[in-house]
């Protein structure tokens, strides 16, 4: 599946929900975030983003935003934002605090809270291990 088509997105919401750890990775955040994946091109050529909400310990609702300007009237309580290669790197086993602590992916929001949830990176590693991804 081809990275950050609705596909794509389905299938790692689907494999999220399905860990086990998800409910206590998420206890204690926000309701919501937005990840923005920020062009390059001409291997991302347009800045895409999503949202997605928490309800219960797994996610209830997502959603391809039309615009990134749809981030600002949404008002998450988290906006991951990255360059694509940044992103890439992340997919390809990057530690994505690692990238947070360098600038290389910007978080807006409590990222102390994140942080402290570092322990749960397994559970993105097996989920993006688990869905099949075409990079461009």
């Amino acid at each position: 599946m081809r990275f950050g088509s609705p596909e794509w997105i389905a299938a790692v919401v689907a494999a999220l929900d399905a860990h086990p750890d998800l409910p206590e990775a998420l206890r204690g955040l926000g309701r919501d975030a937005a990840i923005v994946v920020e062009a390059e091109p001409p291997a991302w050529p347009r800045t895409v983003a999503a949202w997605l909400e928490q309800q219960g310990g797994r996610i209830g609702r997502w959603r391809l935003l039309e615009d990134e300007d749809e981030v600002l009237e949404l008002e998450p309580a988290y906006v991951i934002r990255a360059p694509y290669q940044a992103v890439r790197a992340v997919l390809q086993g990057a530690d994505p605090v690692q990238q947070a602590l360098t600038g290389s992916v910007r978080v807006e929001g409590d990222l102390e809270a994140l942080v402290r949830r570092a322990h749960y990176r397994h559970l993105l590693d097996e989920v993006l291990a688990a869905v099949p991804t075409e990079l461009p």
